[in-house]
């Protein structure tokens, strides 16, 4: 059984005595007894411990033959990780090892203290985030129990690696880890994936299921109405989420998937603003995911809205859940979903070799063999960039004549620049090869009509994507091709029936359901990029106030101007 002390950096900080008297102050002590469970595997870490003399391990595995004891707080450290703020179940054990004396704050505590000190509060956001990413990276946490090639778990692992929740795969015929997954239990072919946390075994989830096991899921009731209510959980709609929350107003986020939505899915975002060595989607995600709880943003993951109604004063948004929300503004950040090849095969090959995201999981699957990416976008041309880091050689393949088109300029020079990348143009995909999973594809050029076969362990396609606005009918306006008028536009091509309703011209992104708001790339003529989706949120938070001053009364407006001069004069 290994341990280790921490080390003191970013992770694991040491408390100052100004620090410490401060979380003194809110929280209450207690005594650390020795061989104590502070909180196990699969339970509710509903408190943060502040050590004050003592010793406290943290241990994966805790009572199994794979027992591992990660490290150990002492004198000035904190205990918790990111859990304590999404609301997950503890995915490690906390053990005193050396009796002491503790400060404990409950959570809600906790959340006070981090608002009202900014310092503080970055130092423990961020070691919390930095535990995180330390828990996946080492496999720790729950464990996904397949069979080689571990196709039957591919969608489980896609789903938590999008949710940031950490985990770790087990071959069920292989290893101890294998054999001890075995014990007890009458494994049956259709039983795979297995999810195991804990003592709580799931056979064959759904992502719904998963997310109930883990706490993904959060309560969605409120008194009343929320403020607004946020639909998709991409940059836009997390920039949405992180200005409302900070500005006061009651919200609720939700996605069908994760939060980060298809950006969560890139491997590096180079051109955002503020990151110059550049960061991947699903930090980035995080990281507004836990500034958007910091602020007191609910999220709810995996919900799908389904329908959108109004009564003329409050919307009502539909969930496939069976549930419902009703807000007095909406945000819609549904975001598009992915073009996928016209090819006979394709769906025989999805997920076993056919692959719209280039995360880890696939880079893992595709481990130093050879892959092909589609598409000559931004998109297309960061995965070409992850994936040679990782595989053989990668084919990046476009049917037009210039990689310049539609690729940003550093990265149509990393391209050129790697070894292990080729560019073919006026190329197109004709037929996937192989029988269970992909082998190789047949090409063809656009120009002479030659064919070649070339080998790959995966494709990666990334063409284009169609607007996410099915699910809305005909509640708003769109264009010829889905997107959602909005603003200047809408104003410009049905004036009528906006200004009739709500007897103003729209205001900038909204829609035409006043106090409806489109945001990212569901909007038409929508900029796509991160930064100009995370400024359409927070611009919409501004039009949401805005909305909101404009059904007042104006007999309470001036009423609540004139109390205001009066308190500050």
């Amino acid at each position: 059984m290994n341990e280790t002390v921490f080390d003191s950096d970013g992770a694991f900080p040491r408390l100052s005595a100004e620090q410490i008297a401060l979380l003194d102050a809110t929280g209450s002590r207690r005594p650390l007894i020795e061989g104590e469970l502070l909180f196990e595997a699969g339970e509710p870490t509903c408190d943060f411990f502040v050590i004050v003399n003592g010793v406290v391990a943290i241990i994966d595995g805790l009572g199994t033959s794979e027992e591992n004891v990660l490290g150990l707080h002492g004198e000035a450290r904190f205990v918790g990780e990111l859990n304590l703020m999404t609301g997950e179940l503890a995915y490690l054990a906390a053990q005193v090892r050396e009796s002491g004396e503790a400060i404990v704050l409950s959570r809600d505590e906790l959340i006070s203290v981090i608002g009202s000190n900014q310092r503080l509060g970055d130092l423990i956001l961020s070691a919390f985030i930095a535990r995180r990413a330390m828990i996946v990276d080492a496999g720790n946490g729950v464990r996904v129990v397949d069979v080689k090639p571990f196709e039957a778990s591919r969608g489980l692992r896609e789903f938590l690696t999008r949710n940031h929740v950490p985990h770790s795969l087990v071959d069920l015929a292989h290893g101890n880890q294998g054999r001890q997954a075995q014990d007890g239990l009458q494994v049956g072919p259709n039983d795979l994936p297995l999810l195991i946390r804990g003592s709580t075994v799931l056979r064959n989830p759904t992502n719904l299921q998963a997310a109930n096991a883990l706490n993904l899921r959060h309560p969605k009731t409120s008194d009343g109405a929320w403020d607004t209510v946020v639909v998709g959980a991409g940059p836009a709609g997390l920039g949405a989420a992180v200005y409302a929350g900070s500005e006061g107003l009651q919200t609720i986020l939700l996605d069908a998937v994760a939060l980060g939505g298809q950006a969560g899915t890139s491997s590096r975002v180079e051109n955002y603003l503020g990151f110059p060595a550049g960061i991947s989607g699903s930090e980035l995600a995080e990281r507004a995911a836990v500034q958007a709880r910091r602020f007191g943003v609910r999220t709810a993951v995996p919900e799908r809205a389904r329908a959108l109604e109004t009564d003329g004063r409050l919307y009502t948004i539909e969930l496939d859940s069976g549930d419902s929300l009703q807000t007095r503004t909406v945000v819609l950040a549904t975001g598009a979903s992915y073009r996928r090849l016209e090819l006979e095969q394709l769906a025989h090959f999805e997920g076993a070799g056919v692959y719209y995201a280039a995360t880890q999981v696939e880079a893992q699957t595709c481990q130093g063999e050879p892959v092909a990416v589609v598409g000559g976008g931004n998109s297309a041309g960061q995965a070409a960039i992850f994936l040679a880091n990782h595989v053989e050689h990668v084919s990046l393949l476009l049917r037009g004549t210039d990689i310049r088109a539609g690729m940003s300029q550093y990265l149509v020079n990393q391209v050129q620049e790697a070894d292990n990348i080729s560019v073919l143009l006026r190329t197109e995909v004709e037929q996937l090869r192989g029988a269970d999973d992909l082998r190789a594809v047949e090409l063809r050029n656009g120009d002479t009509g030659s064919r070649w076969e070339i080998p790959v362990r995966g494709i990666f396609v990334f063409i284009g994507a169609d607007p996410r606005t099915g699910w809305l009918g005909d509640a708003l306006l769109t264009d010829d091709h889905g997107f959602i008028l909005t603003g200047r536009e809408l104003a410009l091509a049905h004036p009528e029936p906006y200004q009739r309703r709500s007897g103003r011209v729209p205001l900038p992104l909204e829609t035409s359901l006043a106090g409806v708001f489109a945001v990212g790339d569901g909007r038409s003529g929508s900029i796509k990029r991160v930064a100009s989706a995370v400024g359409e949120g927070a611009m919409a938070v501004r039009l949401i106030h805005e909305h909101l001053a404009g059904l007042t009364p104006p007999s309470v407006q001036r009423a609540a101007m004139a109390s205001a001069g009066a308190s500050s004069a």
